[in-house]
């Protein structure tokens, strides 16, 4: 199993400045990718994308990254959704193009919609919410809300028939069928046969496809018109593969996680003391900027005392800095000027982590393999 996280776009809420050419590289508005594949040529992969963010799609295509079955929206502001539009329907020309249909109603129908999943608040508010801003994109995305936070939820897709691709579906991990969560192992894909209603050879069988990462969502405080901010948790399983694996206490293998915060200020307690945020394989936070104590994003200054409180030392554990601008920094006469790479690479530097914690900056259209 190969796990990569791909961080497209890294910049501030706003990009570049007018009228001054900074030396930054990391321009692109929030958006980040979980993809994982068995490791073969040619075989299976699964693509989780967080957050949306321009122009996501053109570096995602220029890294040669096929679309995302799922897109996860951490909160609806405008530099985490902005690609959006372009992303439903990019990923619809190109499954018409590479299945050779021409009619658009017809390759909705085989392909299915871009499933968008985020907490009910976030998906549905009615002035600020994704759906409200992007509800004519009905028929090129399906919305899936969550309403319970700090729950697991795992993702399985129906098996294709005939031409038709399977559909996604969400479920509260304890309200699968028995046994099917606690036996999800890191192959790829656990599929399994089922005896279905016979309507004609291509319906003969029906294939169900569990998508190897679970999910759930942590609320978090961000801004007023950032309904249902949420942090998402992805939990994979791990096979030995000749690497010292470690146990629970029933002797089964110990999943690691990948934590992707949004934009935060702050959270409540119970969140920032959840277990699932301890030793994650890869932890990637909202850091503004270096010192200055904005309204609305959390500052690199603030996040050590998180990274600390979340890294024991006992695993290696790779913390990405995210939604880098210095701004703020400005604003405060910190610095004569927007930081620059080398005064966060000076930050970063000067932060001495737990052993196996490595701190590296994000930059726009960067893989970084986890396992």
């Amino acid at each position: 199993m190969k796990i990569e996280v791909w961080t497209w776009g890294t910049g501030g809420p706003f990009g570049r400045e007018l009228g001054i050419i900074p030396e930054r590289r990391r321009r692109g508005h929030t958006a980040t990718s979980i993809v994982v594949s068995d490791g073969r040529d040619g075989g299976a992969t699964v693509h989780y994308m967080i957050d949306a963010g321009a122009p996501a799609v053109e570096t995602m295509i220029e890294r040669g990254i096929s679309s995302p079955q799922i897109l996860f929206i951490t909160h609806p502001h405008f530099d985490h959704i902005s690609d959006l539009d372009r992303l439903a329907n990019s990923r619809m020309r190109g499954l018409m193009l590479r299945g050779g249909v021409r009619d658009l109603e017809e390759a909705k129908a085989i392909f299915g919609p871009l499933v968008v999943v985020g907490a009910d608040e976030c998906i549905n508010h009615p002035a600020d919410g994704v759906r409200a801003r992007f509800g004519y994109l009905e028929g090129l995305v399906s919305w899936k809300s969550i309403s319970a936070y700090d729950k697991w939820h795992s993702v399985h897709q129906d098996g294709p028939r005939g031409r038709k691709e399977g559909s996604i579906e969400i479920r509260r991990a304890g309200h699968e069928r028995s046994g099917s969560n606690a036996e999800m192992t890191a192959d790829m894909i656990r599929e399994e046969e089922r005896a279905a209603p016979s309507t004609g050879p291509e319906s003969a069988i029906r294939t169900e496809r569990h998508l190897p990462l679970e999910f759930k969502l942590l609320p978090v405080r961000h801004s007023k018109h950032a309904p249902g901010s949420s942090t998402f948790v992805f939990r994979f399983r791990r096979s030995g593969g000749g690497q010292r694996v470690p146990e629970d206490g029933g002797g089964r293998l110990r999943p690691r996680n990948v934590v992707i915060f949004g934009d935060f200020k702050s959270m409540e307690g119970w969140v920032a003391d959840s277990p699932d945020l301890i030793d994650p394989a890869c932890l990637i936070l909202d850091s503004n900027t270096i010192r200055a104590c904005g309204k609305y994003h959390a500052s690199f200054e603030e996040n050590r005392s998180l990274i600390d409180r979340w890294t024991t030392g006992g695993e290696e554990v790779l913390v990405l800095l995210n939604h880098i601008s210095g701004f703020g920094d400005y604003l405060e006469g910190f610095y004569d000027g927007v930081p620059d790479d080398r005064d966060w690479q000076e930050a970063v530097d000067g932060y001495a982590p737990k052993p196996g914690v490595a701190i590296k900056i994000a930059e726009d259209g960067s893989c970084h393999r986890i396992i």
